[in-house]
């Protein structure tokens, strides 16, 4: 948790209300907002996975007497987070189709979003229930209204923080009467990035979009976002919901095979073919007659075709992959072969967990993509 003393040392200040014109004038200030926002992580490299500036709002920002303002919970953040993110029924499914903020695309909305609490746990949800390389920011996007003047420069500075991408609407909800909407954008695509922060035009298009019954304020003219990135996924989205009962059962469960990494993912697998040549660094697993021998080719040659041949993705080294196979073995075998043989399609269900940093460096991944056809 960062703390008061470190918030205004940052910022060079000596008093709450210059920590907040502070905060005013970087939001519109790319290059202080990423300094900013670098100095937070060096402080504290994990203040993203919960609100960056709670304690410090708590004490300091929020005004309970005027607003009413009050800090969510972390609990009640990460309860929200859990039944936003539930598979109920059919009926449930249905009814989600027919709502506002689904059909426009939003991943979650929080009307009264004070400094984005819910929307942190929410994102941060979302993102650790990928994997490193097919979580790509462009697939998540939020939507968060806040009344209240002196949150707006909190909210914003979490969100870009982040690397989200967002609608943030400045008004009253109920009323349609706004200030402001800010588009917060990941143009990079990259979520060890921070996001731009863009004012929306006070058009006709804005304010139907944003049902904007007056504007309040002149409009802003502030755009960053001036080049986007979209990524190249490496994969399909990997996010599951967790599973709920709803007949009598409370307890939310999660199947044991649900959100595993299996092998599949990160491998081409087959049964070995006659004459062909195969790659030194393919693992071999005999299904045939087998005692779940696994082996690796440490040149290249023809393999029998008792064998399953496993070449893995650019991103993973064949020896540290193999290791791995080696482990699980045992278990998987137990469960999958029967009598003296394997099924082809079981070889892809090998439990197959791998820490990030096993991944291999970027020009390495290139260089395995271009040696194996990949590009």
């Amino acid at each position: 948790m960062i703390s008061k003393e470190q918030f205004w040392k940052i910022a060079g200040v000596t008093q709450h209300i210059q920590f907040e014109n502070y905060l005013r004038k970087i939001v519109f200030d790319p290059e202080k907002r990423n300094d900013f926002f670098k100095q937070l992580l060096k402080i504290d490299a994990q203040c993203v996975v919960q609100d960056t500036f709670k304690q410090y709002f708590e004490e300091y920002a929020a005004e309970r007497k005027a607003n009413q303002q009050d800090y969510t919970p972390d609990e009640v953040s990460k309860l929200l987070s859990i039944i936003v993110n539930t598979k109920y029924d059919a009926d449930f499914k249905d009814d989600m189709k027919k709502r506002y903020f689904h059909k426009k695309g939003y991943t979650a909305a929080d009307i009264t979003a004070g400094t984005g609490s819910l929307l942190i746990q929410k994102w941060w949800a979302d993102m650790t229930s990928e994997l490193p390389w097919t979580y790509v920011p462009h697939r998540y996007f939020y939507f968060a209204s806040e009344l209240a003047d002196n949150v707006i420069p909190y909210l914003l500075c979490n969100l870009a923080l982040r690397g989200m991408n967002a609608i943030v609407v400045h008004g009253d909800a109920l009323t349609g009467e706004t200030k402001q909407v800010y588009f917060i954008q990941n143009s990079k695509d990259d979520y060890l990035s921070f996001s731009d922060i863009n004012v929306m035009p006070h058009n006709k298009q804005v304010t139907e979009e944003f049902n904007v019954t007056k504007w309040l304020e002149e409009a802003i003219e502030h755009i960053e976002s001036t080049k986007i990135i979209r990524r190249k996924d490496y994969g399909p989205m990997l996010k599951r919901a967790l599973h709920m009962q709803t007949g009598g059962v409370s307890k939310p469960f999660i199947p044991p095979s649900e959100n595993q990494m299996l092998l599949g993912r990160f491998a081409d697998i087959e049964r070995a073919k006659a004459k062909k040549v195969y790659p030194k660094g393919t693992v071999v697993i005999q299904i045939s007659a087998t005692r779940g021998q696994c082996g690796m080719l440490t040149s290249s040659g023809e393999v029998g075709s008792q064998y399953a041949c496993i070449q893995f993705k650019p991103y993973i080294d064949s020896f540290t992959g193999w290791m791995k196979v080696k482990q699980e073995i045992p278990r998987w075998r137990h469960k999958y072969q029967e009598g003296l043989n394997i099924k082809l399609e079981d070889i892809g269900k090998i439990p197959f967990n791998i820490p990030i940093n096993w991944l291999l460096p970027f020009e390495e991944q290139q260089r395995l993509k271009e040696e194996r056809g990949y590009v």
